[in-house]
C-alpha cells in the first residue's frame, strides 16, 4: 500500500508527443481530440476543438473558436521517445459553436462541436466534420478537407453534408473514422428533419462522399428505423445521449465496404447503445 501511495503521488511522466500545448495566456480550453492515421505512410493527424466552453469567459471571449488539425509525420513517432518537439504542420478552421445553444431533450443543456477526422490516400486528403451554426441555429454538419502533409484547404469554404434546408432543424454529433474502398467518406449524425419542431431524433448519413467535393450531397440516408423523443426518455447520466457518435468502415476482401454506425437510442425508454450496418461502395 505504501508503494502504491508513493507511486500515485509521483509527478506524471512527460507526454510522449505534445500535439497542441495548453493555452497559458488566455486559458482557453482544448477539447475533443480525435486521431486519424495514414495507412500508407503511418503519419498521424489529430483534430480537436479550441475554445469550447471558455469562449464566453474573460480573455477567451475575444479568441476565435476553432477546429484545429495537426500533422505528425511517421518519422517523428520514434520509440521510446518522439524525435520531434511538436507537429510538422497545423491548420485552424473557424467555426460557429453550439456551446451556448440549448438542445431540447439533451440533458447537458448545450452542445459541443468535437470534430471527427479521416484520411483518404486515394484522394490525398485528411477530412474533418463537425456540427456548426453559421447557417442554422440548430447546426448543420460541415466538411472541410485538407491536403495531406501541407494541410492546405481543399475547399474554399466548408461543405454542408445534410441536404435538408429547414432552418431550426437539429443536426448534431457527426461520426467518421475511416474511408471506404474508394477512399470516400461516409458520415452519420443525429438528425430531426422528419419532425423539426420536436425532440424526435433519428440518425441520418451522407454516403459515398468524395473528400474533394464542393457540393452538398443530393441525398441523405436514414439510418434508424425508430425515432427517439429525447424529451420523454429518462436517464441519470449526463449527457443522456452522449457527447459523440461514431461509425466504422469495414473493407470487404472482395471489394466494397460496409459501414457500421453506433449511437445512443431511447426506443426502450432509457438510452442504450445501438449499432447497425449498411453496404457502401
Amino acid at each position: 500500500m505504501r508503494e502504491w501511495l508513493a507511486a500515485s503521488a509521483a509527478k506524471p511522466p512527460h507526454p510522449y508527443f505534445i500535439v497542441a500545448p495548453g493555452d497559458d495566456v488566455n486559458f482557453c480550453e482544448r477539447e475533443g481530440a480525435y486521431p486519424a492515421a495514414d495507412p500508407g505512410k503511418g503519419d498521424v493527424y489529430v483534430a480537436h476543438e479550441y475554445n469550447w466552453g471558455t469562449d464566453e469567459f474573460g480573455a477567451c471571449e475575444s479568441v476565435p473558436h476553432l477546429e484545429e488539425v495537426d500533422y505528425a509525420p511517421n518519422s517523428c513517432l520514434t520509440l521510446p521517445k518522439a524525435s520531434c518537439s511538436g507537429p510538422a504542420a497545423t491548420t485552424s478552421i473557424p467555426i460557429v459553436s453550439t456551446d451556448l445553444t440549448v438542445i431540447p431533450g439533451y440533458n447537458r443543456g448545450i452542445g459541443n462541436d468535437f470534430p471527427r477526422i479521416a484520411v483518404s490516400d486515394a484522394h490525398g486528403t485528411v477530412s474533418v466534420v463537425w456540427n456548426d451554426e453559421r447557417s442554422n441555429p440548430q447546426a448543420d454538419i460541415l466538411l472541410q478537407s485538407l491536403d495531406l502533409v501541407s494541410l492546405s484547404p481543399v475547399q474554399s469554404a466548408p461543405v454542408k453534408l445534410n441536404n435538408d434546408t429547414h432552418i431550426g432543424t437539429l443536426h448534431f454529433l457527426p461520426g467518421l473514422r475511416n474511408v471506404d474502398a474508394n477512399g470516400n467518406l461516409n458520415v452519420s449524425w443525429y438528425d430531426r428533419r422528419r419532425n423539426p419542431n420536436s425532440a424526435l431524433t433519428d440518425v441520418f448519413a451522407a454516403l459515398d462522399v468524395d473528400p474533394r467535393t464542393t457540393s452538398t450531397p443530393t441525398s441523405n440516408t436514414r439510418v434508424t428505423n425508430v425515432a427517439t423523443d429525447w424529451l420523454s426518455v429518462g436517464s441519470i447520466i449526463t449527457p443522456n445521449f452522449g457527447d459523440y457518435t461514431d461509425n466504422f468502415i469495414d473493407l470487404l476482401p472482395g471489394g466494397g465496404s460496409t459501414m457500421y454506425a453506433a449511437w445512443s437510442d431511447g426506443r426502450y425508454n432509457i438510452p442504450q447503445p445501438f449499432c447497425t450496418h449498411e453496404g457502401v461502395k
